[in-house]
């Protein structure tokens, strides 16, 4: 059985991943090398961090730290629209 703490990382992993993998460029947006390898990263790591609490269960390591990082990373990561430009402020 999942602890409250582990399912709620996962719930905010598959958001943050899911927002990214779902952003749309603008038809006046340029592409920056650097911000999409670390919107790469970012789907990466939240991905590969869902399946792997969904693949290994309760035995997975979660932390309340770990939680409250992701929980702000989703919200920024909403706020933006998916854009990790603006999360960043890379203008």
């Amino acid at each position: 059985m999942h602890s409250a703490v582990t399912t709620l990382t996962l719930i905010a992993c598959i958001a943050i991943c899911v927002r990214l993998l779902s952003y749309r460029r603008g038809p006046d947006t340029t592409h920056r090398v650097g911000v999409g390898l670390c919107a790469w990263l970012l789907i990466v790591c939240t991905g590969g961090q869902a399946l792997h609490i969904l693949l290994v269960g309760a035995a997975a390591h979660t932390s309340p730290w770990q939680l409250g990082v992701l929980a702000v990373l989703a919200v920024l990561t909403y706020r933006a629209r998916g854009n990790v430009a603006r999360i960043l402020r890379v203008d």
